[in-house]
C-alpha cells in the first residue's frame, strides 16, 4: 500500500468545504462512483505528530472514524456536523487549557494537511488498486471487503424503520450504564438525523421490545443492526456489563441465532482493528510498536491475539491488493 499523499488522494476528492477550521470533503470512488463523505477539525499545530499521537488512545483514534461510518449510514446531517463542530471545539481547547487558537481560517496548506487526514478517517473504506494506482471503494473489489464490509453491502440499512430501530439501540447502549456523559451525546450528535429523532428525543423512548426489533427487514438486515450495536458498544473505552445484556437482547429480538451473533461481534471487531491498523501503520509504521498496541487493542475489544494476528494479516492482503 502506498502511502497517503495529496498526489494519489487528489483524483478522488469531489468537493471540498471548509467553515473555520473544519473541512468536509466528498471523496468519489472512480470505479463505482460512489462517494464517502469525511471531515476533519485542525487544531493547533503540534510540533510532532507522532509526539501528539502518543497522547491519544488509540480507543479515541478508532472513535473518530465510526461517527463518519455512522454518518453514511444515516445520512446527510448539516445540524449534527454544526454540532459536532462545536463540541469538537469545546474538547480541543480543554484538552490543550486555551480559549482559542488564534485564527479561525486555514492556509491552503492547512487545508490539504485537513483533506488527508479526512481521507485517513475513512481510508478503511478504500483499497489500493495496484493495477491502476488509484484508491477505489472497497465495495468496487468484493474479493478485498472485509467482513463489516461485506456485511453492509449484502444488508444496507435503508428503510425509515430501519433506521430508526438502529438509532434507538445505539442510543439505548451508549446510556446502557444508566447515564449518558456529554461526550458520547455530542458524538451521537453528529451522525443522528431529524428523521430518526434527536439523542433528546430517543432517550425518552421506552426501551426497544422483542416486537420491535422483530419488526425489522428481515435478512441480512437484521446482522447489520446487530453488527454496528458491537461497534458502538466496544468503541467506547469501556466495555460494560449492561452494553453485553442490551446486545443480547437485541439478537435474541433480531431472531439470531448464537453463530450469528457471534459472526456480527466479530465482524465489528475487524472494522475498530482495522481503524487502529491503519492508524498506526501511517503514523508509526509496521513495528514491533503497533504489533503491542495492536495486542492491547485486541484485549479491550474481547479478541484473542490469534484473532487479531488474523485481522492483520488480512488488512495487510486488503491493502496491498
Amino acid at each position: 500500500m502506498p502511502e497517503i499523499t495529496q498526489d494519489n488522494v487528489q483524483p478522488l476528492i469531489a468537493d471540498v468545504q471548509a467553515s473555520g477550521r473544519r473541512v468536509s470533503v466528498q471523496f468519489r470512488c472512480p470505479a463505482s462512483g460512489r462517494v464517502v463523505p469525511a471531515q476533519h477539525t485542525m487544531g493547533a499545530k503540534a510540533p510532532n505528530r507522532m509526539a501528539q499521537t502518543a497522547q491519544r488512545s488509540v480507543m479515541y483514534e478508532v472513535r473518530r472514524a465510526v461517527g463518519p461510518m455512522l454518518r453514511g449510514i444515516f445520512g446527510n446531517n448539516m445540524m449534527g456536523r454544526m454540532a459536532g463542530q462545536m463540541a469538537d471545539s469545546a474538547m480541543r481547547n480543554a484538552t490543550m487549557g486555551v480559549t482559542g487558537t488564534g485564527r479561525q481560517t486555514l492556509s491552503n496548506a492547512e487545508q490539504q494537511e485537513a483533506v488527508l487526514e479526512a481521507f485517513r478517517s475513512v481510508a478503511g473504506q478504500f483499497v489500493w488498486d495496484g493495477q491502476n494506482g488509484r484508491w477505489i471503494a472497497a465495495a468496487a473489489a468484493r474479493d478485498l471487503m472485509s467482513p463489516f464490509e461485506l456485511q453492509i453491502a449484502d444488508g444496507p440499512i435503508e428503510s425509515n424503520y430501519d433506521k430508526q430501530v438502529l438509532a434507538r439501540m445505539l442510543v439505548e447502549i451508549a446510556a446502557a450504564d444508566g447515564t449518558l456523559v456529554e461526550s458520547e451525546r455530542a458524538f451521537m450528535t453528529e451522525f443522528l438525523t431529524p428523521d430518526v429523532g434527536s439523542v433528546e428525543t430517543l432517550m425518552e423512548r421506552p426501551p426497544l421490545t422483542r416486537a420491535e426489533l422483530g419488526s425489522a427487514t428481515r435478512g441480512a438486515v437484521r446482522g447489520t443492526l446487530l453488527m454496528l450495536g458491537w461497534v458502538m458498544a466496544l468503541s467506547d473505552e469501556d466495555f460494560d456489563p449492561a452494553e453485553a445484556n442490551k446486545l443480547e437482547h437485541f439478537a435474541t429480538g433480531l431472531g439470531l441465532v448464537e453463530s450469528q451473533a457471534l459472526a456480527m461481534r466479530e465482524a465489528g471487531q475487524g472494522f475498530l482493528m482495522d481503524q487502529a491498523l491503519e492508524r498506526m501503520f501511517t503514523w508509526g509504521g509496521h513495528d514491533a510498536h503497533a504489533r503491542e498496541q495492536m495486542y492491547a487493542l485486541a484485549a479491550k475489544l474481547g479478541m484473542s491475539r490469534d484473532a487479531a494476528e488474523e485481522a492483520e494479516a488480512r488488512y495487510q492482503r486488503r491493502k496491498n491488493g
